[in-house]
């Protein structure tokens, strides 16, 4: 059997995954930005210097929405700064120094004022103890919500920090304003760091007023477009997807340009091995690796081409010096009702290229790098895979205390492990994708079938510890029998089978676009009290802003709140109040996003 592992590694290069981590990161790829697509179009330039690799570029026009995805102005951006002028002038931040401080799709302007700070910017409670007209607000919270609340009420300008993370950091935020938006766009928005937010808020306290200048350099494009990039390898009807996203800030690394230019190098090191022989080209699956702009571009790509899609592996930050990012590679699972066998042979082969340190007196080794597993968790591209049916796995460094961030720099970026988990991960795409792995294939899935449910039984409660283990032996069970043959297994399974009973319940149905729910989609639909209500529901229970992802996959068909209730027990082991689930409904039927069924 050949060693697929040596093969690539032999072939990848980490002089030239620097390269284009460089190239990459010096560019501002915010979506809406022509940088982007000079960046799909610098992606697509190195691919297609390999001829085993089919090569495309597709693009879609970021003035048109698709599914829960809105559409997005064009927006460039060329020079800013911020300046305090009262009590004293001084420089607080410069878009040279820090391409985060322009938040991303603000209006352009100079502007002069006093600042006044709100705090949470979100809960419209604050801005009626304080006069913002004419004024700049200094805030913290989603920044959209923040643009809408003070503008309406006559700021001119914004200023958004975070309360957690590395106090001299500045943020990255984005309105991401449609084109209708940004057409009646006129404050300035910035970001700040902690620490210049809090300096601000000690001239304010001491009963001063604070005046600052924003300068911004920036406009809004007609068009606009989405720059899908796609290289595949084989002749299988079916593909497995190696995807990552490449928009976000000039200067940022880790996210995401670290999955982007790793990607890259994989692709290369595939179709050099190919090119020379060491390899065929799959036959079972096709491998077919591929970038977009996040949300947008997966969510346009799966929309307007047929794929079919057997697998998905999302490539969202992974190459960190975890000493300094206080990160750990977490292994996100698809939840278990979309699990796919697959998922084993990923996470076996991630756990052995990881696996470097000598133990006492064992003959193998330990882990030498931070590694986990957690269950499904919204916030990449994973998501989208999952709405159109396909079972996806995300690799993702978290927390990481630069994310988001002008110090998410090149020097966080560790190659020699980008290029071990790259792999980890080829090996797993090609041993999958090759009619001949099938036996170490069927060896790791059976493996991993105990491995699973021993890891989710021991994190489940008591209480439904026992009905739990029923779902997941039935449900993973049944799955990972679709791929192999197992007497013991298949008879574990059976013991636990049993028949679901007919309930007479009222039935709910989502009707809402193809895609998460998101914040901003329940901000222009809800009345304050029912955001209120809801970021009461979020600060008790922060799980909950994944079933935004998790209802529209779940209520695809009539269901009850009871079993609703269920399906989240089963999937992620933990007891949910009726209560709160009902409150969450409500909402959703006032959003026009579901709907009483028959």
């Amino acid at each position: 059997m050949i060693n697929i592992s040596k093969i690539l590694s032999e072939e990848f290069s980490i002089q030239e995954l620097i390269n284009f981590i460089s190239d990459l990161s010096r560019l501002h790829r915010i979506q809406g930005c022509k940088e982007l697509e000079e960046a799909g179009e610098y992606i697509k330039s190195i691919l297609e210097k390999e001829e085993a690799l089919e090569v495309e570029l597709k693009k879609f026009s970021y003035n048109k929405p698709y599914g829960s995805f809105r559409a997005v102005t064009g927006w460039w951006v060329k020079d800013g700064e911020l300046r305090l002028i009262k009590p004293k002038e001084e420089l607080i931040h410069s878009y040279k120094n820090s391409r985060t401080l322009i938040t991303a799709h603000s209006p352009g302007g100079t502007i002069e004022g006093e600042v006044v700070h709100i705090g949470d910017g979100e809960n419209p409670a604050n801005y009626e103890k304080l006069d913002v007209n004419g004024k700049i607000v200094l805030a913290y919270g989603y920044p959209y919500i923040i643009y809408k609340q003070a503008t309406s009420r006559g700021a001119i300008g914004l200023l958004i920090y975070k309360k957690s993370g590395v106090e001299s950091a500045v943020p990255y935020t984005g309105l991401f304003l449609t084109p209708e938006e940004a057409r009646e766009a006129k404050a300035p928005s910035m970001s700040i760091s902690r620490r210049m937010a809090e300096k601000l808020i000690r001239i304010i306290e001491k009963g001063e007023k604070p005046i600052v200048k924003m300068k911004v350099e920036a406009g809004y494009r007609e068009e606009a477009w989405i720059p899908v990039v796609t290289a595949k390898i084989g002749n299988g009807e079916t593909e497995i997807h190696l995807c990552a996203h490449y928009c976000h800030p000039a200067g940022t690394v880790n996210d995401n340009i670290s999955g982007t230019a790793t990607l890259m190098e994989l692709a290369l090191s595939f179709a050099r091995a190919i090119k020379k022989g060491k390899i065929s080209k799959p036959d079972k699956h096709s491998i077919k690796f591929i970038w977009f702009p996040e949300y947008a571009g997966s969510l346009a790509y799966m929309i307007n081409t047929k794929q079919k899609v057997e697998f998905c592996i999302n490539l969202d930050m992974i190459g960190e010096k975890q000493h300094l990012t206080g990160s750990t590679l977490n292994f996100i699972k698809s939840p278990p009702r979309y699990f796919h066998p697959y998922e084993a042979v990923v996470y076996y082969k991630l756990k052995q290229a990881l696996s470097h340190s000598e133990s006492l007196s064992s003959p193998r080794k330990a882990l030498s790098y931070k590694y986990d597993v957690n269950i499904y968790e919204t916030g990449s591209d994973h998501d989208i895979y999952l709405h159109f049916n396909t079972p996806s796995i995300m690799l993702n460094q978290w927390p990481d205390k630069y994310y988001h961030t002008d110090q998410d720099t090149i020097d966080k970026f560790d190659p020699q492990i980008a290029a071990k988990i790259a792999m980890a991960v080829g090996t797993a795409a090609y041993i999958i994708s090759k009619n001949e792995e099938k036996g170490e294939v069927e060896n790791l899935v059976r493996s991993y079938f105990y491995e699973y449910i021993g890891r989710e039984l021991s994190e489940t409660p008591s209480k439904l510890l026992e009905k739990r283990q029923k779902y997941l032996i039935k449900t993973i069970g049944k799955r990972i029998l679709s791929q192999i043959q197992d007497e013991i297994i298949e008879k574990i399974v059976e013991s636990v089978s049993e028949k679901e009973g007919k309930r007479e319940e009222e039935l709910y149905v989502y009707k809402g676009p193809i895609g998460p729910i998101s914040t901003r989609q329940l901000f222009t639909k809800l009345s304050r009290e029912d955001l209120k209500k809801l970021r009461k529901i979020y600060e008790k229970e922060p799980y909950m802003r994944t079933l935004g992802n998790l209802i529209p996959l779940y209520m695809k068909k009539p269901t009850s709140l009871n079993r609703l209730k269920e399906m989240i027990e089963e999937d992620y082991g933990i007891e949910i109040e009726t209560k709160i689930l009902k409150e969450m409904i409500e909402m959703l039927i006032k959003a026009n996003l579901i709907e009483k069924a028959g």
